[in-house]
């Protein structure tokens, strides 16, 4: 194909799409809409599982299709509410037919229904396959999976003999590793994070490449901070320090550490106030804990997720299973002093203890001693945000920068080698 002929490509992304998905589903949202100005180079059709079958146009060349999953995990009791909704089938056989218009086929996974239906059309067509990794899939296969055992069998001596035992969530976690090693070993380009290229199985000899995150400079700054607006809203008195967090409240977020650390500094007589921003199945158990001290805001629009961001005094996020959290760099635009994790938002921290505090140790115990110094020092919250917003304006790529410079090169070079 010529090199001025916009090039087709087929994402699949095989995840529901809704105001709750998480940042997977979002971050393709954010390419979608960016790839509208890139018509002349581009003809780009993203696809999500979805409650019906729907083609959305965002330009003359640029659309999202969502297709009824066949076996959505959302019919399993023992998974619901604990991740993302995906389809188990082992492929879907409605998406064949735009299969068939593609240069480039660019999965996001390599396990359920989209995935296994686009590696077996690549091999019999020889349509080049491209893959990118933005979930640590296997970590959170081995904290979703021991949920559910202890959904199905509670916490008895069955349950622990799954877990403890016969060892079944690292089981799983090593298998999803296999399935998605296999996958990658047929695809054409690898994309990932700066961290996580080198760590690509030995088996995959294939082309690796970093795939980053964009980020709305203007929705995500810190003139949205207005933390009267925000006390208003949420009811929550003046002069209480507030604390967000913006993600899933279940173990692959590491949530109950910011909910142990916010309980100790309330028993030490500190009235201060969590702000939570997401559903998940430890809700109730942080409401026991924190009572008044804390609100569960649910899912957010993107502008009240600004306001919270910019308004809040501190933003901690201690999950250490992620590749580009989209919400600790929301937080870090916004202007937010950011506590993070090592495996987690400190993909995001250029330099430790000036735009970022990265907190190594998992105990609440010191997470709550770290928030407690910054709560106790204004002046270094203020340069934190500071440094956080001259990162962002300086070092970070809006989302059509990263479509250009990461995305785009990827598939035209993956298109070449289509015989």
């Amino acid at each position: 194909m010529g090199f001025n002929t916009p090039l087709k490509v087929g994402v699949l992304v095989d995840l529901e799409r809704g105001d709750e998905a998480g940042g997977h589903v979002k971050c393709w949202e954010h390419f979608a809409k960016a790839a509208v100005g890139f018509a002349n180079q581009l003809n780009l059709t993203v696809h999500f599982q979805g409650n019906n079958d729907e083609e959305i146009s965002l330009g003359p060349r640029t659309r999202i299709i969502t297709l009824r999953p066949l076996f959505s995990t959302k019919r399993l009791f023992f998974l619901r509410n604990i991740a993302d909704y995906t389809d188990l089938a082992p492929g879907h056989p409605r998406l064949k037919k735009y299969l068939k218009g593609y240069d480039v086929i660019h999965t996001t996974d390599g396990y359920f229904a989209y995935a296994q239906s686009a590696a077996r059309f690549s091999r019999k067509y020889d349509v080049p396959l491209v893959n990118s990794v933005h979930t640590d899939t296997p970590g959170f296969t081995k904290v979703y999976s021991e949920k559910a055992i202890r959904r199905l069998c509670g916490r008895g001596i069955f349950g622990r003999l799954l877990i403890e035992r016969l060892r079944l969530p690292e089981r799983f976690s090593k298998k999803m590793q296999e399935k998605l090693v296999e996958h990658m070993a047929q695809c054409k380009a690898i994309l990932s994070s700066e961290r996580n290229l080198l760590e690509i199985d030995s088996r995959v000899k294939t082309l690796s490449s970093q795939l980053r995150r964009g980020i709305d400079k203007k929705l995500f700054h810190p003139n949205k901070r207005n933390p009267d607006k925000l006390r208003k809203r949420f009811g929550i008195p003046e002069g209480k320090p507030i604390i967000a967090f913006v993600g899933r409240l279940d173990g692959s977020k590491n949530v109950m550490t910011l909910a142990k650390a916010a309980k100790l500094l309330v028993d030490r007589s500190w009235d201060l106030h969590l702000i939570l921003a997401g559903k998940g199945y430890f809700k109730n158990e942080i409401g026991d804990l924190l009572g008044d001290s804390v609100t569960f805001a649910g899912t957010l629009a993107a502008g009240d997720i600004a306001l919270l961001d910019a308004s809040c005094d501190l933003f901690v996020f201690p999950s250490n299973l992620e590749v580009w959290p989209n919400a600790v760099l929301e937080a870090k635009a916004s202007g937010a002093a950011i506590l993070v994790a090592p495996g987690g938002g400190d993909v995001y921290v250029e330099q430790d203890g000036q735009d970022g505090l990265i907190i190594k140790d998992p105990s609440p115990k010191v997470w709550a001693q770290e928030i407690e110094k910054l709560l106790n020092n204004p002046d270094k919250i203020a340069a934190f945000r500071k440094a956080a917003r001259h990162d962002v304006e300086t070092k970070r790529l809006t989302w059509a920068d990263v479509l250009e410079q990461d995305l785009i090169p990827v598939w035209r070079s993956a298109a070449e080698t289509r015989p």
